[in-house]
């Protein structure tokens, strides 16, 4: 799916505002974290209005429980569950909790690919989601994250945010679920 040009204008704003876009590519296209820690992910929203953009970047074992490529029905049924959950389910919430998904991706790259020599216990496998949220109410002072409820092995969520000429950072912890927007 392409990144639809608002999009494109909200990354290129959290650059300029300061904020490191932390994927990077490589010759073949693939996109990694640079820092790859379990218990971390990284959340970054752009927000306007009614609408948000967000980026989350997390390894796999925080959302999946394991890195390696699935080994077996469970483990491949794991994996297409979280997918839909993260395509299907905003990011971030209004208090009103009337936010929806208007356009978005989900890439989970692992740096084993099929033929490599090395031992799977040894590979890393990250996910990034892009967003595109529409809510019916004003995203404004406080949004609330369903991440760290759903996926219980984020033990720290990093979060930069951008915001009707405001911007912020702030770190939740296991159990805290509020983004306070200051302005």
């Amino acid at each position: 799916m392409a990144i639809p040009t608002a999009f494109r204008a909200s990354l290129l704003a959290l650059a300029c505002a300061g904020f490191t876009i932390t994927a990077t590519g490589d010759e073949h296209g693939h996109h990694h974290q640079q820092a790859h820690v379990h218990g971390e992910a990284k959340l970054q929203v752009a927000v306007e209005g009614r609408t948000a953009e967000l980026i989350l970047q997390s390894p796999a074992a925080n959302l999946l429980g394991f890195e390696h490529k699935p080994k077996n029905a469970e483990q491949e049924a794991a994996v297409a569950e979280t997918r839909e959950w993260l395509t299907a389910n905003p990011l971030v919430q209004t208090a009103n909790n009337d936010c929806t998904v208007t356009a978005g991706s989900v890439h989970h790259e692992q740096d084993l690919e099929d033929g490599d020599e090395h031992e799977e216990e040894g590979s890393h496998s990250d996910f990034e989601v892009t967003q595109r949220i529409e809510c019916d109410s004003e995203l404004t002072d406080s949004l609330a994250t369903p991440l760290m409820t759903r996926f219980p092995g984020i033990e720290q969520l990093s979060v930069d945010w951008l915001g009707s000429g405001s911007q912020g950072h702030t770190e939740l912890h296991a159990g805290e679920d509020e983004i306070h927007l200051d302005h």
